[in-house]
């Protein structure tokens, strides 16, 4: 019987902040609505690689005050914007900070130079991690081989250590490559 009303308790619990949450995800504020210069929110949209979509959040956002987007000065900024967005440049930084991809660049001139960049950003970011955890990995052997008892585990945690380090030479040496093919 507790575990039933602590599960229902944690349940409600959960339900309840999902609920606020997701309140709070309104693509702009009652003060945002009613001060809007559309046409300067349509191109920041398009500028954050959002996508043409983005206009419907801003209209169901306002519904809730009386405030109607002007669709046109929105659209006019939105394209503005997202052809600023979708380059080889843009992708390329995105992926390489990890950055969401909103999907603005879909059926877009620069769509295939910003996908194929974003996705060689994001193989940089991915080398980038792995060079960050095989440092970890190499402190943490490091105190083991401070520690080890007998030569065998002394031998065996060098041996380990040797593998890292020729990892995240090539590592290295494949981020410095790609960060030669950059994008300028």
């Amino acid at each position: 019987m507790k575990n039933t009303l602590l599960n229902r308790a944690a349940g409600a619990s959960v339900c309840l902040l999902l609920a606020f949450a997701l309140s709070g995800c309104a693509s702009m504020s009652e003060s945002q609505c009613r001060q809007a210069d559309w046409s300067a929110r349509g191109l920041a949209d398009g500028r954050e690689g959002r996508s043409a979509q983005r206009l419907d959040d801003h209209v169901e956002a306002c519904a809730k005050i009386g405030v109607a987007p002007d669709r046109a000065a929105w659209n006019q900024g939105w394209e503005q914007g997202i052809r600023s967005f979708c380059t080889a440049s843009s992708g390329w930084r995105e992926g390489s900070r990890n950055q969401t991809y909103w999907g603005g660049c879909r059926g877009q001139a620069g769509e295939d130079a910003f996908m194929n960049h974003y996705q060689l950003g994001q193989q940089l970011y991915a080398l980038q991690q792995q060079v960050q955890r095989n440092d970890g990995e190499l402190q943490r052997l490091d105190q083991v081989l401070r520690n080890a008892k007998t030569d065998e585990e002394r031998t065996n945690v060098r041996a380990q250590m040797r593998r890292l380090d020729s990892d995240q030479l090539r590592l290295r040496a494949l981020i410095t490559g790609m960060h030669l093919v950059a994008p300028r």
